[in-house]
């Protein structure tokens, strides 16, 4: 963070967090949450965090299939919302599916 910058608390989307610490990478599956950025670092308060190693591949589809079914019962701003979430789960499952993360 520069010097006289006020602290930053920002929404994030779904997506897969990289964490470094002492060289060592690990990837994290964070569900929505905040991200505040201040003179100590990053902190991330996520809703749901899981690490890559631990996520069940196939509960994870099975999310994405109940989504998109339910998609039929909304309407409006829920709708919007709940096809703007659907794309993003879609976007950490072809993340996880690229050779990038293997």
């Amino acid at each position: 963070m520069l010097a006289g910058h006020a602290p930053v608390v920002a929404a994030i989307r779904p997506g897969i967090l990289t964490v470094t610490t002492g060289g060592t990478h690990q990837k994290i599956i964070v569900l929505g949450g905040l991200a505040e950025v201040s003179d100590k670092g990053l902190t991330v308060l996520a809703d749901v965090a899981t690490s890559l190693q631990d996520l069940d591949r196939a509960k994870f589809a099975d999310k994405i299939s109940d989504m998109e079914a339910k998609l039929a019962e909304k309407d409006g701003s829920e709708l919007d919302r709940a096809i703007e979430r659907l794309d993003h789960f879609k976007s950490i499952q072809s993340q996880l599916n690229s050779t990038a993360l293997h």
